[in-house]
């Protein structure tokens, strides 16, 4: 029986076909390493910051509390976000629970990915992360929109690896190996990336299309809500630092920049020089 090969030889017999096809997946699991790993660090740095290494960050009563971020991210937060953290910020204990659970979701989630545990599921969850992180601090960034672009790159890495799983050397794989009848479970194929999910092919090429047209549209759409450059000029949008007026003082134009991005503020202004919120000292 003839078959053609990922690099389209034709195949002398059934089995050279087979080692094609698991040769193919071998190179696209080891070429999923490297993001499915740096994903899950990015994940698991954000939430081991506020557990592990700078646990102030959920102190209230701290200067660097995350509840100030999410003050920061009212003014252009999108789709009723901002709603949602006025309500948030007047009912503490709720607050303080999301931070905590918020932060959770992320520790646990980049461990998930790094591992390779769970990877689909994991994955699954950064895309809301990424989403969530996006119509919140999307439009912060005083030059290159750096939150949108982190948010961006998550989303659509998280997308890339809900769909083709854990890749080699993860914990879903070793997982299958020690038990080889999971492999006839369709739960197993969708929560873990060991597998294919069970679908036909022609239904995943459908299913993977539909997901790569919503991560382009979504991200496509923020940006040219945030910046325009699109379809339409470069602008600015409301909470964004605006262009001072010539006959403003060089000290009143980085008050108010410093004021419309308090995500980059370090400083506070007086009236006549700026001060450290840290308490350091005074620029001259």
């Amino acid at each position: 029986m003839s078959a053609l090969t990922f690099d389209g030889t034709a195949a002398a017999s059934n089995e050279a076909a087979q080692r094609g096809k698991a040769d193919t997946l071998r190179v696209a699991a080891l070429a999923m390493l490297s993001i499915r790993f740096i994903q899950g660090f990015v994940y698991w740095g954000g939430g081991s910051r506020r557990f592990i290494y700078a646990p102030a960050k959920l102190d209230p009563n701290a200067a660097n509390w995350m509840a100030n971020k999410f003050q920061s991210a009212m003014p252009g937060a999108l789709l009723g976000t901002d709603h949602i953290i006025a309500f948030l910020l007047h009912h503490f204990y709720l607050l303080y629970a999301s931070l905590i659970l918020f932060s959770a979701v992320e520790l646990f989630t980049g461990l998930c990915l790094m591992a390779g545990f769970l990877t689909r599921v994991a994955a699954l969850v950064s895309i809301g992360l990424s989403v969530a992180l996006m119509l919140m601090f999307g439009w912060q960034g005083a030059t290159c929109i750096d939150e949108w672009t982190m948010a961006a790159g998550n989303l659509a890495i998280g997308a890339t690896l809900m769909l083709g799983g854990s890749g080699a050397f993860s914990l879903d794989s070793a997982l299958l190996a020690r038990k080889p009848a999971l492999a006839e479970r369709g739960w197993f194929r969708w929560i873990s990336g060991a597998l294919p999910v069970p679908m036909r092919s022609g239904n995943y090429q459908k299913f993977a299309l539909a997901i790569f047209a919503a991560t382009v549209i979504f991200n496509v759409a923020t940006y040219n809500y945030y910046r325009g450059s699109v379809v339409t000029p470069f602008s600015r949008r409301p909470g964004q630092p605006q262009r001072a007026s010539s006959q403003s003082n060089r000290w009143r134009r980085a008050a108010e920049r410093r004021r419309a991005i308090p995500c980059v503020s370090r400083w506070r202004y007086t009236g006549s020089a700026f001060e450290r919120n840290d308490g350091g000292a005074e620029i001259p």
